[in-house]
């Protein structure tokens, strides 16, 4: 900070000038005072630092949410939302057979969903075959419909609940709108009145003014001003942060699993018992490589299909009917990016599990993943996933729970939760949530649950098997209280927040 006038006038250029003259009379925003003087914003931005750090100005940061629609969203703009689709028709109607609503143009996952979250809510009944409507709730789902068209016009619903529901289903993405706002203070005021501001300097020198140097005022450089030295050579958080959940995972007992980045779609789907003809599967979702996997375990492959057409017997009876539909050999050596670490796990029961069954194990993996995800704030088309899974006796819920919040707590992380939700693969399954006070919002981090018998007994495995797959930017995200995992990678990266952070900082918080 200058503490002298006529030093800070003398350091000021042209455009630190004309900024303090726009803020003579109030504060104002960084963008409309580029608009008032006719400069680029990220000029005045630039200027406010050096004007705060002078000591001739303060800035306050205005954080605001802005949403907007992803391409789903745009598209229920014309139409509405599914459920409202259904909705409408049931008001119509009153009641509407499911061969009828599969006949409203809405695609098979979508009529799904849309019927699942009306029943949740109580709008609709679902008998023999019928939605039967219950006479209430169209209006709600109207209103709701309608936050898109808000939404698309720029503006911000206060209906915190369907925003969440609405970015869980991506059908928008959220984005930190910060506007800056500056403040003369009394020191900037004082450089203001000063008789030395009017007077002109030259602050860019040319070959004309260097050989005619004499009789020009020239803006004054301090040579004792002490310049940022940057780090170089330093390890990404992203790494760090690995090798601290690396250590408290093998403190925890657990041995570390190496894996593959392209698998086959056999380890990817098949042995997980997801359908062939699973939506996860898509080009959408799932990123498909040239060329096929021809080395297989065919006495393996044989068992898991015979358990996806026919299921199997336990004490001769039966304990599954598997999904009564052909399988199709030829999908399972597609080759892909593997989009969970899952695949890995998988592997082990193969190769490890399997060969000893009286040997209780735990692994894990800290790897990445690969989907064709839109980039936004939550999400990455990359990124790493924990894998964890438990071998031993008498496994249950309770000890996948414990595992959960153990870890979770090393992390540094304590406000967690637990919910029931839906695996191809396990049962039952458990999400885990942490909330994140920058989004004011829990922030899904976790799925895990015990793997259903189907997908051990071609690995003649009869005990239970505990297991999760955790993110891992988001829980970093959370540690290092930002908003926005593009700021940890990428384009978007806030390098100032990468060289400032430590691994004593997130240590510290264990």
């Amino acid at each position: 900070m200058y503490m002298n006038v006529d030093e800070a006038v003398a350091a000021l250029s042209s455009n630190d000038k004309r900024i303090l003259k726009c803020l003579s009379d109030n504060s104002k925003y960084a963008g409309d005072i580029a608009l008032e003087i006719q400069l680029d914003k990220a000029s005045v931005l630039s200027s406010s630092r050096k004007l705060l750090e002078f000591g001739l100005v303060t800035i306050n940061n205005e954080v605001s949410m802005v949403y907007t629609l992803t391409d789903i969203g745009r598209g229920y703009l014309s139409t509405g939302l599914p459920e409202l689709i259904i909705t409408r028709k049931l008001v119509e109607k009153g009641n509407v057979s499911l061969s009828d609503a599969s006949k409203l143009g809405l695609e098979k996952e979508e009529l799904n969903a849309s019927i699942g979250l009306l029943r949740k809510q109580g709008i609709v009944e679902l008998k023999a075959g019928t939605l039967i409507y219950a006479g209430k709730g169209a209006e709600n789902i109207e209103s709701k419909s309608r936050l898109l068209l808000e939404i698309n016009h720029g503006e911000v619903p206060a209906d915190t609940e369907s925003i969440n529901e609405f970015l869980r289903r991506k059908l928008i993405v959220a984005n930190e709108n910060i506007k800056e706002s500056l403040k003369i203070t009394s020191l900037g005021t004082s450089v203001l009145r000063s008789k030395e501001f009017d007077k002109e300097v030259v602050d860019k020198l040319t070959s004309d003014i260097i050989k005619n140097w004499k009789g020009i005022a020239f803006r004054r450089y301090s040579l004792n001003a002490r310049i940022p030295t940057p780090v170089y050579g330093k390890k990404h958080i992203t790494k760090q942060f690995i090798k601290m959940l690396r250590e408290n995972l093998t403190a925890m007992g657990f041995e570390e699993m190496q894996s593959n980045y392209a698998e086959a779609s056999f380890w990817n789907f098949d042995v997980m018992l997801f359908k062939q003809d699973h939506p996860d599967r898509d080009i959408q979702d799932t990123v498909y490589l040239d060329g096929r996997v021809n080395n297989l375990p065919p006495e393996l492959l044989s068992k898991v299909k015979n358990v996806y057409e026919n299921g199997f017997k336990r004490n001769s009876k039966d304990f599954s009917v598997g999904y009564r539909m052909p399988f199709d050999e030829k999908k399972s050596r597609v080759l892909i990016m593997r989009a969970h670490t899952t695949a890995t796990t998988f592997r082990y029961f193969y190769d490890k599990i399997s060969k000893n069954k009286d040997k209780p194990a735990r692994y894990f993996s800290i790897s990445k993943v690969f989907r064709n995800e839109t980039l936004d704030p939550t999400h990455l088309p990359e990124f790493y996933q924990i894998e964890g899974i438990v071998y031993d006796d008498g496994l249950t819920v309770s000890d996948l729970k414990s595992y959960i919040t153990e870890f979770y707590k090393r992390m540094g992380i304590d406000k967690i939760r637990i919910k029931p939700t839906y695996n191809p693969y396990t049962e039952p399954s458990l999400e885990i949530q942490a909330f994140s006070p920058k989004l004011n919002r829990w922030l899904e981090v976790g799925n895990s649950g015990m793997f259903r018998p189907e997908t051990l007994e071609p690995f003649g495995i009869k005990k239970n098997i505990i297991a999760w797959g955790f993110a891992l930017e988001r829980p970093l995200s959370l540690l290092l209280a930002t908003n926005d995992l593009r700021l940890i990678y990428g384009a978007f990266s806030d390098l100032d927040l990468l060289r400032e952070i430590e691994y004593a900082r997130l240590s510290r918080k264990l």
